[in-house]
């Protein structure tokens, strides 16, 4: 096996950072959450094993959802999205959330992430977040 694919059901959570002083932020909490559920899904996909201990490249989507009082119209939901797409969080921090929550369960340390790519959706049929790992040399 040189590629695992996974997804991962909820919201994306940006990568935020507690200095250890004081209460963690609801953000760092919201984040601990979502890449437990990676991890639980990244387990229940390569059987609980490291896969791979050697350079790997990551692709992820991260689809978030689509609020209820968003437009119904077609036109003018892609207005909208056009308008909310470039807004924060940036689909890096995204990814370097995902990437933390990777190491132990599908690669040994996200230092040997040697290529990596990311982006940022929105959709109606609820967030989720899509992660590939391939192993070095890329082989289909």
């Amino acid at each position: 096996m040189n590629k695992v694919l996974f997804t991962v059901p909820g919201e994306p959570c940006p990568w935020t950072v507690w200095t250890r002083r004081g209460p963690k932020p609801v953000g760092f909490e919201k984040m601990e959450a979502w890449q437990n559920d990676i991890q639980a899904a990244a387990i229940q996909r390569c059987g609980g094993k490291l896969l791979w201990a050697g350079m790997v490249s990551l692709e992820m989507d991260f689809f978030r959802g689509i609020p209820a009082w968003a437009p119904l119209r077609a036109d003018a939901l892609e207005a909208w999205i056009q308008r909310h797409i470039i807004k924060k969080p940036d689909w890096l921090n995204y990814f370097k959330a995902a990437e933390d929550a990777l190491q132990g369960v599908v690669i040994a340390n996200d230092s040997l992430v040697i290529e990596g790519h990311g982006r940022k959706w929105y959709t109606r049929d609820g967030p989720y977040t899509r992660i590939i790992v391939k192993r070095w040399p890329w082989i289909d």
